[in-house]
């Protein structure tokens, strides 16, 4: 009987083995199912890990390209700024030359207006005492100074044609010249004053 209850404890033993097998068969099955599912969970870890780390990579060149992109705005505001204070200062300096330009032709106006108004004033004092002149003619030629009429005129002419003549010592003919332009001038002017009077 001991044969008996040994053989009887070895099916025993061997259906615990068996069924022992079989949960260990059981059990490598769903660990074996178990790592296959981790290892897509790891595989879909890893793919979404890389396009992470591919977005952040785009983001980051991104970011470098907007900054980039800012800095040439900034500069360009910057450009833009200096540019138009510069053409303020321009227009500031062309408005004051515009301004002193205005106040220098309104000087200038204003002493044009003076001087016309004297020069008015010179004309009709010239005509007054051009009018009182014509009365009286003197002669103003450095041959004739002091002449005051026809005959005086005639006799300083033969005077001077007696010491001026080039036949004669102390004759010269330029000179003689200046005094004939010069006899001819006073003597067209007496006689019109001699036909205004």
């Amino acid at each position: 009987m001991a044969i008996f209850a040994a053989l009887e404890d070895n099916q025993k033993t061997k259906a615990e083995l068996e069924e022992l097998k079989h949960q260990l068969f059981r059990e490598n099955v769903r660990i074996q199912a178990e790592r296959v599912q981790l290892e897509k969970d790891y595989d879909d870890l890893h793919r979404e890990r890389k396009e992470i780390l591919n977005e952040r990579r785009q983001l980051q060149r991104e970011k470098r390209q907007l900054s980039i992109e800012m800095n040439q705005l900034r500069e360009t505001v910057e450009y833009e700024r200096k540019r138009l204070k510069d053409d303020e200062r321009l227009l500031d300096k062309k408005q004051k030359i515009i301004e002193r330009s205005y106040s220098l032709f309104e000087t200038d106006r204003k002493q044009l207006k003076d001087e016309l108004a004297k020069v008015e004033q010179e004309k009709i004092r010239l005509r007054k005492a051009t009018a009182t002149a014509r009365k009286e003619v003197y002669a103003t030629g450095l041959f004739f100074r002091g002449v005051n009429n026809v005959v005086a005129l005639k006799k300083r002419y033969k005077d001077l044609m007696k010491i001026y003549h080039p036949d004669n010592s102390c004759g010269d003919q330029e000179i003689l010249i200046k005094i004939n332009e010069e006899y001819e001038e006073l003597k067209s002017r007496f006689d019109y004053v001699g036909r205004q009077a």
